[in-house]
């Protein structure tokens, strides 16, 4: 997961306390399966915090996950997967193949670390990713005779960079394998045993807009006009409680209320970046928006503004020169197919109740994860899934300097995520 802004990121507060989770179902059709598959994950949790603990030890860079991944391509192995490597970069892919038809499914986990104070770290969670899904892989595999179709684990490099995603699209991923649906998960600081997802955008899609000038005599005056316009974007009013984080697990405006006041909205941040050289100038701004819609209506309502201020002849164009208007900082952003999004939190509702919990709020923080990226070719899902324990001090908060992590975690991702790959194959 990276994060793009100074923000703190603020997902601690989705803890229970304040979302809305599905009732309690009767157990699935399929409860003996899952009933083996919390069966499995239990005989095996030791192994797994075993493998977590060495891949915790040896953190490497994007670019440099070469250990890593001959930790994962053997493990693989040695269970039986067919094993594809190095698709655009130190990538992992098993494959289990049922030898039965059905859809192909695949789950995704990154395994790169970050730079840290200390050096290099797992202070985002990806070794808990990786052995979630070596943890699922030999679960599942166990369980082979009773599965039909195909699925494929992907172990993703250089996430962090917010490249491996297309790196391994670009390399062929899609030739190498081509499944149905797509799914993935992401540490969060919820409570350990929870795991939370929506449909659409689950964080803000966040872009830096650029508008271009030349020709440029009074730039002071366009530098004012362009501040003032990107400004007047925000929905969002100063007084608003939605600038309390605290709102953000409020029981009636927070993030897991259909009412939630972090909805439908546009933010701006308070810095603008100025280059004037000769007579061509830009002028930078930082914008926040809750869903797609809202985000491609900001260029129309910025050509709009500049149309019809008072400087509109010199600004709209000059010399045959046009106003530009651009876009950086732009990046695939999560963005979760609502059929499969609703379904997969229902499936594992039925077998896990409430501790799987529905999302209405998008979350207003500039974080992303180039998973986007596989969503722009396959339908899928990302979800957040609780690693932390208040009560020991132990916050599963990405990036922070004393991230930490509950173990549990990987028994609860196994099942969780093993369950809904077994009621996504239609079993």
């Amino acid at each position: 997961m990276q994060s793009i802004t100074r923000s703190t990121y603020h997902v601690i507060l989705l803890c229970s306390l304040a979302l809305i989770s599905f009732k309690e179902a009767n157990a699935a059709d399929n409860a003996q399966i899952h009933q083996q598959i919390q069966q499995k994950t239990a005989a095996i949790y030791s192994d797994l915090v075993a493998v977590r603990n060495d891949l915790h030890q040896h953190p490497e860079l994007r670019g440099e996950e070469q250990r890593t991944a001959n930790v994962i391509a053997a493990s693989l192995a040695d269970l039986g997967l067919e094993v594809i490597r190095d698709i655009g970069g130190h990538s992992v892919i098993g494959v289990l193949d049922t030898g039965k038809p059905g859809k192909s499914v695949a789950w995704r986990a990154d395994i790169d670390a970050i730079p840290t104070a200390e050096g290099v770290g797992h202070n985002c969670g990806h070794d808990i990713h990786t052995t979630i899904a070596l943890g699922m892989a030999e679960v599942l595999y166990s369980l082979k005779s009773q599965l039909t179709g195909k699925l494929i684990f992907v172990f993703q490099p250089a996430e962090e960079s917010y490249t491996g995603a297309r790196a391994m699209l670009d390399d062929g991923l899609l030739t190498a394998v081509h499944p149905d649906e797509f799914y993935a998960a992401h540490i969060s600081p919820m409570p350990a045993g929870l795991v939370a997802s929506k449909a659409d955008y689950l964080y803000a899609d966040y872009r830096q807009v650029n508008l271009v000038f030349t020709n440029v005599t009074e730039p002071e005056a366009i530098i004012a006009l362009v501040k003032q316009s990107i400004r007047s974007l925000q929905s969002v009013a100063e007084d608003s409680p939605f600038w309390n984080t605290a709102n953000l697990m409020d029981p009636t405006i927070g993030l897991g209320h259909p009412n939630t006041i972090y909805q439908n909205y546009v933010v701006v941040e308070n810095h603008f970046d100025v280059d004037h050289a000769g007579d061509a100038l830009t002028v930078s701004g930082y914008v926040s928006a809750s869903n797609n819609a809202l985000m491609e209506s900001i260029n129309q309502s910025l050509r709009q503004k500049i149309a019809n201020s008072e400087f509109a002849a010199f600004f709209v164009e000059v010399n045959n020169q046009a106003t530009q208007l651009t876009y950086s900082l732009q990046r695939g952003n999560i963005n979760n197919a609502a059929q499969l999004t609703e379904q997969s939190l229902q499936s594992m509702a039925k077998v896990y109740g409430g501790r799987v919990l529905k999302l209405y709020g998008v979350i207003p923080d500039g974080r992303g994860d180039d998973f986007a990226y596989f969503q722009q070719h396959i339908p899928g899902t990302y979800f957040l899934l609780g690693g932390s324990d208040f009560s020991k001090g132990i916050v599963a908060m990405p990036h922070a300097p004393n991230f930490g992590v509950d173990e549990r975690v990987i028994e609860y991702g196994v099942n969780y995520f093993s369950s809904l790959l077994v009621e996504r194959l239609g079993l």
